[in-house]
């Protein structure tokens, strides 16, 4: 790891360690791995980097949730039908669930192919702690998402979409050392 993102997380600034772009993030220890451009890439920290194909996506069980926000052109409400992003790590193995700790002090890193990205606490997700129903969605109002916009991250209850992440390329979980 370089040293820079290693003494912010070892200090416990996990915010400002999100605060460097993703390709600083990959340099400090973030396996690349290789996938097609549109497979999802999934890290952890000690755990191999894996690829989600968008059909394997799909498989995972699908949730729908009507959602509503403001943007720089009004509001704007959708019913997007996607898998719930902690069962995307879940199934990546990503996560304990039984580790609460853990989660409550991590992060989620969601970029999209653009390098826009938006950061969710772990323990929002985590269906033992707030469990927010968080998409990395497919459709939208019954119809695939455009092939420019797929797969997007939804955020049910934001009250701005400025969270909302456009074609999606990597999901990573952010850990701080433990102070102990």
């Amino acid at each position: 790891m370089s040293p820079l993102p290693h003494r912010l997380a070892r200090a416990g600034c996990l915010l400002a360690a999100l605060a460097l772009p993703p390709a600083v993030l990959l340099a400090a220890g973030a396996a690349a791995i290789p996938a097609q451009a549109r497979d999802l890439a999934l890290t952890a920290p000690g755990i191999p980097a894996q690829a989600l194909a968008p059909e394997a996506l799909r498989k995972l069980p699908a949730t729908t949730v009507e959602v509503s926000f403001l943007t720089s052109r009004g509001e704007e409400t959708g019913r997007f039908t996607g898998a719930l992003l902690w069962d995307v790590l879940a199934a990546a193995g990503l996560v304990d669930p039984k580790d609460h700790h853990g989660i409550a002090r991590s992060a989620v890193l969601v970029t999209a192919r653009d390098g826009y990205a938006a950061v969710l606490g772990l323990g929002e997700i985590a269906p033992e702690l707030e469990g927010k129903q968080v998409l990395i969605a497919y459709e939208r109002d019954g119809a695939a998402l455009p092939d420019d916009k797929l797969p997007r991250l939804v955020i049910p209850g934001d009250r701005r979409g400025s969270r909302a992440v456009f074609s999606v390329d990597r999901v990573d979980i952010l850990k701080p050392e433990s102070r102990k």
